[in-house]
């Protein structure tokens, strides 16, 4: 009977857990689980090969410091919330923002692309400064980092949940502008709208290249422990090649 009342309240704190937390803050320490928007690609996506790039990359980095890494997939805002919070031990790559950094400890860098406007083709924009581009709206999205002096800059700038859905506000003329990781407006473009790539077009010189990182949450037991660990696994498979066989399994040219 002793016995009996012991695994009944055993059972009911992982149920608690479970209902309460989400079943990740119950995983093991070995196990990290961390929180994604479900689609970024190339940088990662749900239905991506191997969750794209970046998951390869930080699921390797991790092996060799001997954790497993489980991928959760939702949408951005809730990511960053549920994270922050404690319910995952960290986001899926991101950029730098001095607002995540309240609550979320930085790794090294593990990629870098290009932050782009995009116009439509036919239009004739040009810019010099950012302040130029005051009379255009400029699609973003919901809870999205972007380069500091684009955040502080006084534009027009029209959210939306997705980058695919910025693109189909520029085709119909709704916005006049995306601001977005150059490959991801690509490809989206190549994989989703193969008629209108060529409709779109970069406009200027990239605003600035930023680095992508794994950000660990401050909430969870451990979190500087984790992100030095990590740090280690990546270190290790830059060194013995693995990363740039990922890269160039992605269709990278890695350096």
């Amino acid at each position: 009977m002793g016995f009996y009342r012991v695994g009944a309240v055993a059972a009911a704190l992982v149920c608690l857990c479970s209902i309460t937390f989400g079943s990740q803050v119950c995983a093991d320490d070995k196990t990290i689980v961390l929180a994604h928007e479900t689609s970024w690609p190339p940088h990662y996506g749900k239905d991506l090969e191997g969750g794209g790039y970046t998951v390869e990359i930080v699921r390797e980095a991790l092996k060799r410091v001997g954790y497993t890494l489980e991928t959760v997939w939702l949408p951005w805002k809730r990511a960053q919330m549920e994270a922050a919070r404690g319910d995952y031990d960290g986001l899926g790559a991101s950029y730098y923002t001095e607002e995540r950094a309240i609550k979320f400890a930085y790794s090294d860098p593990v990629a870098t692309t290009e932050i782009v406007f995009f116009k439509r083709a036919e239009d004739t924009i040009a810019y010099s400064k950012l302040e130029d581009l005051k009379p255009y709206k400029i699609g973003t999205g919901f809870g999205y980092g972007y380069p500091e002096k684009f955040v502080k800059a006084d534009l027009q700038k029209v959210e939306a949940y997705e980058a695919k859905t910025n693109i189909t506000r520029l085709l119909n003329q709704r916005i006049d502008l995306i601001i977005e990781s150059r490959q991801t407006i690509l490809f989206y473009l190549k994989q989703e709208y193969p008629d209108k790539v060529n409709s779109l077009e970069v406009l200027g010189d990239p605003l600035e290249t930023m680095s992508l990182y794994v950000p660990f949450s401050k909430s969870r037991p451990n979190y500087q422990q984790k992100v030095d660990d990590f740090n280690r696994g990546l270190k290790m498979i830059q060194e013995d090649g693995t990363y740039k066989k990922i890269m160039r399994k992605h269709g990278f040219d890695s350096n």
